[in-house]
């Protein structure tokens, strides 16, 4: 068996005709050892293809529903293209070139995609509070909990079924509930029909990404509404602009609030001195403020030392242990920011 692994991701192609975006596919084979996989000249990525990816319209509009649709089937039919071919070389096994000059035969199978958890929420067609591997409630996310999987197959076989009827027939509304009570977006999964393939096991998250960009971007942004609901910001730039030079660690020029885009490499040297400067501008509180800041800093060091050490390259029982009772903590504190944690249905409904 030959594991293949795709990758993909929406990025910026260039900034002279509208900000125009695209979406990459790549493509790799699993079996490599990590001494050639990691070096950069060994070409072991290989790009398949960019497509467009159609601009968003107001979610209001009726034109905005249709042209989601046809964005759905559009990225559906791309990725058959793309990975269609491996259908057919699952089931018949064709003889290969091997790198030892001996000619074996091969079965590749699709065993994972990487992706960050929008590209996923794109692919499996899912909600962005959804899970793309089991059905738990987003309510549950943050508990601890076993659900069952996904069921790919069954969503798109119970909607065809719906849809085949006639109009009397048709059950619009169960099916509403049914999509969503699971999370799924009508008529949008992408990743399916692929031959010997769960569709739930092919969720490889980007941890690196998620980790820098997703939970460290989001922690810095309810720490930013406690600096400024207790005045303490400008403390917080100026321990920020203090801080001194240290191997690996490039000294920052600017405050934070100057800095219009994070890049992973910053958010990651940011999470290894953030708790220090926050501690540094949350410094002596009056008496009511005490516990509020005690409790805000237990839970950024929690959620810090969860990050730095999901970073190790192998871990032990104890370091499991560890990085367990770090999440415990956190979920037990977060509640401290829980008033700037605003949701997109929040906002709506204060607008």
């Amino acid at each position: 068996m030959v594991p293949i692994i795709g990758m993909s991701d929406q990025t910026n192609v260039t900034n002279f005709s509208g900000d125009k975006h695209a979406g990459q596919v790549y493509m790799t084979i699993g079996n490599l050892p990590s001494t050639i996989g990691h070096k950069p000249g060994s070409m072991v990525i290989m790009l398949l293809g960019l497509f467009p990816i159609p601009p968003k319209l107001a979610k209001s509009s009726r034109a905005n529903k249709l042209q989601t649709l046809i964005n759905a089937d559009t990225l559906r039919s791309v990725f058959e293209l793309i990975v269609g071919p491996l259908n057919g070389a699952a089931q018949e096994g064709p003889a290969i070139d091997c790198a030892d000059g001996k000619i074996r035969r091969c079965f590749p199978i699709m065993s994972g995609w990487i992706a960050d958890h929008m590209e996923n929420v794109t692919l499996h067609g899912i909600k962005s509070n959804a899970c793309p591997k089991c059905e738990m409630p987003p309510e549950e996310l943050s508990r601890a909990g076993h659900h069952g999987a996904r069921h790919y197959a069954r969503y798109e076989r119970y909607e065809r079924e719906n849809q085949s009827l006639d109009s009397e027939t048709y059950d619009a509304a169960h099916t509403r509930y049914t999509n969503e009570t699971h999370g799924i977006k009508r008529g949008q999964m992408v990743v399916q029909r692929l031959v010997r393939v769960w569709t739930p096991d092919l969720h490889k998250p980007d941890m690196r990404q998620t980790i820098d960009l997703g939970l460290l971007k989001h922690m810095i942004d309810w720490i930013q509404g406690v600096l400024n609901e207790h005045a303490r910001q400008q403390a917080f730039d100026e321990g920020w602009k203090a801080l001194p030079p240290y191997t690996g660690f490039c000294v920052p020029k600017r405050s934070y609030r100057e800095v219009t885009q994070w890049q992973g490499k910053e958010m990651r040297k940011l999470g290894r001195c953030l708790l220090g400067v926050l501690t540094v501008a949350l410094r002596q509180p009056d008496s009511t403020h005490v516990q509020p800041f005690r409790r805000a800093l237990t839970c950024i060091r929690s959620m810090l030392d969860f990050t730095l050490m999901a970073q190790y390259r192998s871990h032990m029982p104890e370091t499991i242990s560890f990085m367990e009772e770090n999440v415990t903590q956190f979920h037990e504190t977060k509640d401290i920011f829980l008033e700037f944690r605003i949701f997109k249905q929040t906002q709506e409904k204060a607008d």
